[in-house]
């Protein structure tokens, strides 16, 4: 399904496709990401991001697919700070990937 994470206040404007089945998320190629990389004692995924984001980001604009674990994970190399995957990515009517995730396990 495809999913979005807009943040107006810091210009960040991704796009992506989220499996249900696998639980992975490749953001895609053109999408904005976050100026700068939250360095706090309580993130730790800093250095990791920076080193993902080498050679595959210019001026915040992602040149390549990548495909990510799980949803926070995208998040975080998206907002450059940790953030809650299933929670800010959104489908093009507004709902979040966790709301959708509860929903399809209701259903079975």
């Amino acid at each position: 399904m495809k999913v979005f994470l807009e943040r107006k206040r810091t210009n960040i404007s991704a796009q992506g496709e989220f499996d249900p089945i696998t639980k992975t998320l490749t953001v895609f190629k053109g999408s904005t990401l976050s100026e700068s990389i939250a360095y706090t004692e309580k993130f730790r995924g800093a250095a990791t991001i920076e080193k993902h984001r080498a050679g595959i980001v210019e001026n915040n604009v992602l040149l390549k697919d990548v495909v990510f674990k799980s949803a926070s994970t995208a998040a975080n190399f998206v907002t450059g700070s940790s953030t809650n995957g299933l929670t800010a990515w959104k489908t093009s009517d507004g709902k979040a990937i966790r709301d959708l995730v509860k929903a399809e396990k209701a259903e079975a």
